[in-house]
């Protein structure tokens, strides 16, 4: 949900509040050169804003790369006077997320590296770390006043070994009734299982509050109390989820739901309501094939009102006031949209979209009590990412922060909204970014992954980077994306080799119609089901692509579902979607070994750049060194990469360099030859 809960889920001198969008601030001056992929990579200045709980102070955390040091510092402004501000100097710490404890005091989540303590095999107790071990990236929170003093580490308190801890910056409830506390998320090595702990935000001192078990990943709390309870399998596919209606002791079995990879989900609990024991979930109305919000009640375990719904669109969250009001809904329509409850309020985005020359997205981050006051973040395909504050009584809205000021409105590529017509008569949606250049362009088709998910029009750093080498990027909405309803999702089930490849083939067509692209340089490149998609595209259109990148994308669908049962078990509700989705082996087989690129290698003319993290437990490694050695033993040109220590969506900024620079470099010597 989108309030003051949600705050960490997950420049250096004082910004001024200015009445003109960020992006074309200034750009007369900006240089027309297309950005390098250096400049995708830079981190960004200002990482996250948020709004005290008396909605009087914003906070916005920044940082600054100076040589090999990044330096940080939160700028401290007056709502009621934005050009009053105060500056704290956080020091060389590398910070990602801000949030308010209480009126006084941020909580800063930060990252830093660190060598692991090793457990001793006989006895169980952590022994200092191997001089020459690896080091792994940690997540803590830092807090301090808005004056800057009494920082504190949160956890230094010897409850346990937080050097042991991978991750100790969940925040699961803010408490806004106990301004002097909140409830953290934490791992205790001593019993191997999940704590959820009430932190001292003045000492940093932690006492156990509720514990759950060695799967447990997630707690929900309505006004301080854990009420839903996350537990998860080893490879974070299968979710099970227990309930405690208020005055309850014991924890009740609900249901497992299916948690892979981008995947829509068809029932999800997004947070607490007004009423006590309800809780606001997303479900499909009855009738209806879209996602809506609704009630719904822990004791009895039944779903109630409807609170938010669209005809046509799934609704992706709703807003809320800190004292839980529903303010309104968000869905997407080509860019981000919102309904809000009062109709004043409709009127007021509106406005501000109209501002921005509707052209980009406006996300809501923050919600003061009275819901006059509102931070977002702006997004779309010239804009990288800036923070506007709005206040709906002052009339006052403008720019007060912004990511990546470098990637100015000028240098990046503009996107167009395309209505694709299938050849079976589907209407669908695709995304054309456009390159500054004239003349017939090169063209890569992007599919995205999921494939239950979706592209919009949005900041999209992979098709900006294609982008900046003067080259279109295509994505379509094919049938089997998320967004559009349960139908549209579904008529991609067990079609992944024909309707859904004939879709993106269609988006292609009419564009190649429009003699806008040079027909001799086309390539095609995605990751996950966006990498199974452009090998399978490269198989059933061999004499079109030029080039071929697939990222920790599938290549035999009988083995991703064999490793899926293997993993999950043949009754998990995961490897039951996926057989919905890719096939069953058992009445499926032609189709699915019709439908596997490995299979058909030797179609395959372009060359091939496989990519994939050796710790991805979504799609297994094996799916690209089954495709590498198919294509090999073809005696087909490909080149796999393969990454130690990435999974299938934690790439950080070092493997995103291989990303960019191998495909570009790839597809760039292919257009070449």
């Amino acid at each position: 949900m989108i309030s003051r809960r949600r705050a960490m889920a997950g420049a250096l001198a004082s910004p001024l509040f200015l009445q003109a969008v960020w992006s074309h601030a200034a750009e007369a001056d900006a240089p027309a050169s297309p950005p390098t992929i250096d400049d995708f990579l830079r981190p960004a200045i200002d990482r996250d804003v948020a709004l005290s709980p008396d909605g009087k102070q914003i906070a916005i955390l920044s940082a600054r790369t100076e040589g090999q040091k990044t330096i940080a510092s939160v700028t401290i402004m007056d709502a009621d006077n934005p050009e009053k501000t105060s500056v704290i100097q956080i020091g060389e710490l590398d910070v990602e997320t801000v949030a308010w404890a209480n009126d006084q005091r941020l909580l800063i989540r930060i990252r830093y590296d660190l060598a692991p303590k090793r457990r001793d095999a006989a006895t169980g107790t952590l022994l200092p770390p191997k001089p020459d071990s690896n080091k792994i990236s940690v997540r803590r929170i830092f807090a301090i006043d808005t004056d800057g003093r009494r920082g504190v580490m949160l956890f230094k308190d010897g409850l346990f070994d937080a050097d042991y801890i991978y991750d100790l910056s969940i925040v699961v409830d803010t408490l806004p009734d106990d301004p002097r506390h909140i409830l953290m998320h934490a791992w205790q090595p001593t019993t191997s299982v999940a704590i959820l702990c009430k932190v001292d935000v003045d000492t940093g001192a932690a006492e156990i509050v509720e514990r759950g078990t060695a799967k447990t990943w997630k707690w929900q709390t309505q006004n301080g109390v854990p009420v839903v309870r996350y537990d998860t399998n080893p490879r974070g596919t299968v979710t099970t989820l227990y309930l405690r209606a208020p005055g309850s002791t014991d924890w009740t079995f609900f249901r497992k739901l299916r948690r892979d990879d981008w995947t829509k989900q068809e029932f999800w609990l997004l947070g607490p309501a007004e009423e006590p024991g309800v809780m606001l979930v997303y479900a499909y109305l009855e009738g209806q094939d879209v996602l809506a919000v609704r009630k719904f009640d822990l004791r009895t375990m039944a779903l109630g009102d409807v609170v938010a719904s669209r005809p046509g669109r799934d609704i992706e969250d709703v807003v809320v006031a800190p004292d839980g009001r529903v303010l309104g809904s968000r869905y997407v329509d080509d860019r981000t949209a919102y309904q809000f409850i009062d109709p004043k309020m409709t009127a007021h985005f509106r406005g501000l979209n109209k501002y921005l020359n509707d052209a980009c997205n406006i996300d809501i981050v923050d919600v003061s009590r009275d819901a006059n006051r509102y931070l977002t973040r702006v997004t779309g395909p010239q804009e990288s990412g800036a923070f506007y504050y709005y206040d709906s009584a002052a009339k006052r809205f403008g720019g007060i922060g912004q990511c990546r000021p470098w990637l100015t409105r000028q240098r990046l590529a503009p996107v167009e909204t395309l209505s694709i017509k299938t050849r079976d008569g589907a209407i669908l949606t695709a995304y054309l970014t456009v390159p500054l250049a004239s003349g017939p362009r090169p063209l890569v088709v992007m599919p995205h992954g999921g494939p239950e998910s979706r592209d919009q029009i949005d900041f999209d750093n992979f098709a900006q980077v294609l982008a900046a080498q003067g080259w279109m990027v295509l994505q379509p909405n094919f049938r089997g994306s998320s967004g559009y309803g349960r139908a549209f999702a579904n008529a991609g089930k067990k079609h992944w080799g024909d309707r859904m490849q004939e879709d993106v083939e269609d988006a292609l067509a009419q564009v190649l119609a429009t003699g806008r692209v040079d027909k001799t340089k086309i390539a095609i490149c995605g990751g996950s089901y966006g990498g199974y998609a452009a090998l399978m595209g490269a198989v059933r259109n061999p004499g079109l692509y030029k080039a071929v990148v697939s990222i920790a994308g599938d290549a035999d669908l009988l083995e991703s579902i064999a490793f899926a049962k293997s993993e999950d078990g043949k009754d998990s509700s995961s490897y039951l979607y996926w057989l919905g989705s890719i096939g069953d082996p058992d009445t499926d087989r032609a189709m699915m070994e019709a439908a596997s690129p490995a299979l058909h290698a030797d179609k395959i003319t372009a060359p091939v750049l496989l990519i994939h993290g050796l710790n991805d437990t979504i799609v297994a490694p094996r799916q690209s060194q089954i495709m590498a050695k198919a294509l090999r033993d073809a005696g087909k040109p490909v080149e796999l990469i393969e990454m130690k220590g990435v999974g299938h969506r934690d790439l950080r900024p070092d493997n995103w360099r291989v990303v960019y620079e191998r495909s570009v470099d790839h597809i760039g010597k292919a257009f070449k030859a």
